[in-house]
């Protein structure tokens, strides 16, 4: 029943078309955000961190407002993405440091943050470079939902690694099994992970996932970052930035190693969402103690 309910909402969305869904989107967020004043408070707060108290009230909302839209129509998009996905024309920048980071046959680690139709990127990925996107994450929902929403992001390139009992292999087993594949890993670095490392982000200390660091010191291959934007109806834009190259030093201690490299990621975490904030997940704290 779950799954007809969710097929009919996915013809219903896609039916509407991209003005539509936007429209959707924008009616939500202001809903949510200026009636509802759902997550106002902490997007507000997570704005002002990022920004500084001088910047204009005015400005943070409207931020946060279109961040919120594009959250909503990033999931309207995913919960019909058997066909809206396929009208997604997406252009990549600098896609050959992607290709070459491929060709050297030891997989790549993508570094991603929740920013755009991030949902799409692997889809996009799976038809530039035929390669799929094996992604940690936690299951949306529970039995039907999430079994579908597991289905839907396979269709479309993403290949969860989840603790959901599906596989007898562990999680990290699984993600070098994606790199001996030569395919990539795909790892959300900006979230809160509270058995994380402490780490400056925005001015102020975040508990930080360095969990891609413990896996690169066992099995090294070329991390690249990567950011996805709307640049139209149905359009985007990929970005490949330049690979984010590990640093070591033999004086260094196991904890300082990841100290360092976790300090050097969120600085470029922050650079990435300064340029787009109007996308990027603000609802999420960062900052809780």
């Amino acid at each position: 029943m779950v799954v007809i309910l969710l097929e009919i909402l996915g013809f219903l969305l896609s039916a509407l078309g991209a003005r539509g869904r936007s429209l959707v989107a924008w009616s939500l967020a202001f809903v949510a955000f200026d009636l509802l004043h759902l997550r106002r408070k902490l997007v507000l707060r997570n704005l002002e961190r990022a920004y500084g108290r001088d910047s204009s009230p005015v400005v943070r909302a409207q931020v946060g407002r279109a961040a919120l839209a594009n959250f909503i129509l990033t999931t309207l998009e995913f919960f019909s993405s058997r066909r809206v996905y396929p009208q997604q024309k997406v252009v990549f920048r600098n896609g050959e440091i992607f290709q070459n980071a491929l060709a050297q046959g030891r997989g790549v680690y993508l570094m991603v943050i929740h920013m755009g139709n991030f949902e799409l990127m692997a889809d996009a990925i799976l038809k530039q470079f035929a390669v799929p996107v094996h992604t940690p994450v936690k299951p949306v929902g529970k039995g039907a939902l999430a079994r579908w929403v597991k289905a839907q992001r396979a269709a479309h390139g993403l290949l969860e690694i989840a603790n959901d009992g599906a596989s007898s292999l562990s999680r990290t087993k699984r993600i070098f099994e994606g790199l001996e594949l030569k395919q990539c890993v795909g790892f959300v670095v900006d979230q809160r992970r509270s058995k994380g490392l402490l780490a400056p982000f925005f001015g102020e200390m975040a508990w930080t996932n360095a969990g891609l660091f413990y896996l690169w010191k066992q099995r090294p291959a070329p991390i690249i970052p990567m950011t996805i934007k709307r640049v139209g109806e149905n359009q985007h834009e990929v970005t490949v930035h330049e690979e984010f190259v590990v640093e070591q030093d033999s004086q260094w201690s196991h904890d300082q190693y990841l100290l360092e490299n976790t300090k050097r990621m969120n600085g470029l975490v922050e650079i990435l969402i300064t340029a787009n904030p109007q996308e990027y997940f603000w609802m999420h704290d960062r900052w809780k103690k």
